[in-house]
């Protein structure tokens, strides 16, 4: 590609209204432009880098046998109320009619669509398993759209789907995907962790994300520096729940009796770490409370992800406010305690493994000291609803955990029976009986790669492409180019040559300035230069410079193409 005939479109200076290095170096390299709020579009270089990402993803995919299919972006809405996601997905969905008065949305993922298609074609497990996927655009009409590429409204997806009869082959092909994913970030060069994860809307108990690591990251994620361990910070669990969940076969109960002995009251002077916070919230109006109580220790935190879990309270969460809770009770929010509370409540575990701690009295100014569970108050539904800390324990029972900000860049899910059940998707077994599908998904966020990987490879020139990806594996930049005719013929010579070695290059034949052309250069992130210039083509030599290590080195004309190549690795 020769500049002159390329819309580099770069921009000097940084656009006032971004906040985060990717989207700037993607906006001031001219790879995309904002439309309107969450909406981007994309220009040739942003293009390139994408569909760079998108071999990849599909190399990787013919390698596990998946086939590529083409679903609608526009779906039936009485798919989504047959699988009971239409509430579930809410505002997100963006909804219309059409003049023939049928409700449609943009759709957000295809779980609905493949598994209308999938119950209209496939009659027998002979058939199975089957694996499909597509590349395609997807729309969420996000609140807050933010963070350039990362949290947009439209946004490139691959997503792909697997069909089983039992559930040895869904892990199978899970396991398959999650190597194959293992393999697409590493080829694209990211540092990303693997973690378990909640399947939240999409439904199934097993689920993983792949979570590349970048300070301007909208998760969390902890992992240990001594073990496997890892999690997004929002489904982690302590070293205490782990425990706890593997070990106990208690029959834990929500029942409140009432006390029958308290050690003492004192007023408020104990240590932090001995205190139990008592907080309330909201409960479903089904029930015959209105109310419940949640129990943490006071130096921790909830973590509401975890808490929305708990199925009698009402969603999205209403806790109990300072004033209701006076009305309620008859005492300020930090004297509330378990104490005499008749109703459900629910205890963290790192509280219920506490001994001799303090409680609220439910009395103003005082607390219940050196209590214990089962001696001085009942045993409460243990839970894990707290947010984990670097200074928690890890699995190895140190102080190795980590927790870092991090972009989701992939989520596999075992969704089992999720969808064939709601959607009553059935094939007939080897018995002539008639069973619902297993089913996996798996997706990929393609142009939230791009923004991670701009977050890991960047300088103050600008962006740092690994070879795989970049717009343009190699640049030639000639000196006066046009007034030079040696410098010329040389630099058509070798643009030629590299591109018969079918070498991504661009060839910069603008009258620029030597400043403005390496500048822009940089800016766009190209790896590999070459810089021809008149005094060191009379020693048949050019320059060679790496766009991350900066260094320049002289490399005779006739070597170019061989040192190329072995840069590049063909």
């Amino acid at each position: 590609m020769r500049a002159s005939k390329y819309l580099l479109a770069t921009l000097k200076e940084t656009p006032h209204d971004t906040k985060i290095i990717s989207h700037q170096l993607m906006l001031r390299s001219g790879m995309i432009r904002k439309l309107s709020s969450g909406l981007y579009i994309w220009l040739p270089t942003g293009l390139k880098v994408l569909k760079k990402i998108n071999n990849i993803i599909i190399n990787e995919m013919e390698k596990i046998n998946a086939l590529e299919i083409s679903m609608p972006i526009i779906q039936p809405e009485k798919l989504w109320k047959k699988s009971g996601r239409l509430n579930i997905y809410g505002k997100e969905l963006l909804q219309f009619f059409d003049r023939r008065n049928q409700k449609f949305i943009l759709g957000p993922t295809n779980e609905e669509v493949i598994t209308y298609l999938i119950n209209n074609e496939i009659r027998s497990y002979q058939e199975l398993p089957l694996i499909v996927y597509q590349i395609q655009t997807k729309f969420r009409d996000e609140i807050r759209p933010r963070f350039g590429i990362i949290r947009t409204r439209e946004f490139t997806m691959k997503d792909a789907y697997s069909f089983h009869i039992n559930k040895n082959c869904l892990e199978n092909t899970y396991h398959n995907f999650y190597q194959s994913y293992i393999n697409i970030f590493n080829k694209i060069q990211l540092q990303f962790r693997v973690v378990s994860a909640d399947s939240g809307s999409m439904g199934g108990k097993i689920s993983h994300e792949f979570q590349a690591l970048s300070e301007n990251g909208e998760d969390e994620i902890v992992f240990s520096k001594n073990t496997s361990y890892s999690s997004n910070i929002n489904t982690a669990q302590s070293i205490e729940s782990i425990n706890f969940f593997k070990k106990s076969n208690k029959n834990i109960h929500n029942k409140i009796e009432s006390i029958k002995s308290v050690k003492s009251i004192y007023e408020i002077k104990h240590p932090i770490q001995n205190l139990v916070k008592t907080i309330l919230v909201q409960t479903e109006n089904s029930l015959n409370f209105t109310f419940a109580a949640l129990l943490i220790r006071a130096e921790h935190e909830l973590n509401l992800f975890k808490v929305e879990k708990i199925n009698i309270l009402k969603k999205p969460l209403k806790f109990i406010d300072e004033k209701e809770i006076m009305t309620l009770i008859g005492v300020e929010k930090k004297f509330l305690g378990p104490f005499n509370l008749n109703v459900p409540i629910f205890a963290d575990v790192s509280v219920y493994c506490m001994k001799n701690f303090t409680i609220g009295a439910n009395i103003n100014e005082k607390f219940f000291i050196n209590v214990n569970w089962d001696v001085d108050i009942p045993t409460p539904t243990v839970v894990d609803i707290r947010n984990i800390t670097k200074n928690d324990l890890g699995p190895d029972g140190l102080k190795s955990l980590e927790i870092k900000k991090s972009i989701e860049i992939g989520h596999i899910f075992q969704l089992e029976k999720e969808y064939s059940k709601k959607m009553n998707m059935l094939v007939k077994d080897k018995f002539g009986k008639q069973k619902n599908l297993y089913m996996g998904c798996y997706g990929i966020g393609i142009t939230r790669i791009i923004a991670a990987v701009i977050e890991q490879n960047y300088d103050n020139k600008g962006i740092i492409w690994p070879n795989c990806i970049a717009p343009f594996e190699v640049a030639i930049l000639p000196i006066n180019i046009n007034n030079c005719q040696k410098t010329k013929t040389i630099t058509e010579e070798l643009y030629k040559k590299i591109k018969n070695e079918k070498i991504d290059v661009i060839l910069d034949d603008r009258e620029k300035r030597p400043g403005i052309m390496f500048n822009e250069i940089d800016l766009l992130g190209i790896p590999h230069q070459i810089i021809i210039s008149p005094r060191h083509i009379d020693k048949k030599n050019i320059e060679y410079r790496e766009r991350k290590s900066k260094k320049n080195i002289l490399i005779n004309i006739k070597d170019v193409i061989f040192f190329l190549k072995k840069k590049l690795k063909r």
